[in-house]
């Protein structure tokens, strides 16, 4: 093997994660060279849409896996909150490297705190996962559907309309903005993430077994332990359900602290769980709690 190409979205966030990740590789690996192939997805070409009309998780990855199976890059570079549960029969996640914070964040003109808002402050978001939690911290807040890459929601707020905006903290310190940007970071026990969120997924060929021994060394044992019973929830509430599910499984030595909110956003009612798992049990015992807090809410 002479040359891994990898594949990755054209937007400056995914360019960083990508670019990061062949650095390593070529640390790894100092005898092949990489290049750099960039894939026009959905989610990018549709910014002007909700998620929700153009198919939610997968929008952004759907593209790069078919450039995977006809074999026109080597490997794919996704934020793993973007992946959808069920991967196409062909490729795997050979690597979770090591995770990024998952927390999200509000940005504001000034800096100001999620409590310091104004009275029905102007909040922008395409996430139906964060308008449930923000507005249940806030309910006299207005939410705005806001999509588009990271310095363009930035500008939204700093420059435009918007009174604040939430984002992902693993894209701020990712692109190091994180010293130039008025924020809060917001406490898990405020607002749970998306599954998988701060988390990267390398996904290759089932056959490329040889690629997948250069690829190996670049895992997060630790990392992968969080996402995967993160994933399970997510699995055992319904994968693609529109529902919004916020989720968290912190890996503690051989033992994983599990926080999951999840809320029925036509009878506005919500459940919460917060339970323990070894690392051995934690996919199991994350479906269940996916498929509990799905019975509970009444959406299966």
């Amino acid at each position: 093997m002479n040359t891994v190409v990898f594949g990755s979205r054209g937007s400056a966030l995914a360019l960083s994660q990508t670019k990061h990740i062949m650095a390593r590789f070529e640390e790894l690996n100092p005898s092949i060279k990489t290049d750099l192939s960039i894939v026009s997805t959905t989610g990018d070409q549709l910014t002007d849409l909700p998620l929700s009309a153009i198919g939610g998780q997968g929008a952004f990855t759907r593209e790069i896996e078919h450039a995977l199976l006809d074999a026109a890059i080597d490997v794919a570079v996704h934020s793993l909150k973007d992946l959808p549960i069920q991967q196409p029969q062909g490729l795997y996640l050979c690597a979770i490297p090591e995770r990024e914070a998952p927390e999200d964040i509000l940005i504001t003109k000034n800096g100001c705190t999620l409590e310091e808002l104004p009275q029905g402050a102007r909040v922008g978001t395409s996430s139906l996962r964060r308008k449930i939690q923000l507005l249940l911290i806030r309910p006299d807040l207005e939410i705005v559907e806001l999509r588009g890459n990271v310095p363009t929601r930035i500008a939204r707020v700093v420059e435009g309309p918007l009174d604040a905006a939430i984002l992902a903290l693993a894209g701020i310190r990712r692109l190091r903005l994180e010293n130039d940007t008025p924020m809060q970071i917001i406490s898990l026990s405020q607002m749970l993430p998306s599954p998988g969120q701060g988390a990267l997924a390398l996904e290759i060929r089932t056959e490329d077994v040889e690629l997948a021994g250069l690829i190996t060394p670049l895992h997060d044992a630790r990392a992968a332990a969080e996402v995967h019973c993160e994933r399970a929830i997510l699995k055992g509430f319904g994968g693609g359900c529109r529902a919004p599910l916020g989720t968290y499984a912190q890996c503690i030595g051989n033992t994983l602290d599990i926080r999951a909110i999840a809320c029925n956003p036509d009878t506005g009612k919500k459940l919460c769980i917060h339970e323990e798992a070894s690392v051995e049990e934690a996919q199991r015992q994350g479906e269940d709690i996916g498929l509990r807090l799905a019975k509970g809410l009444q959406l299966c």
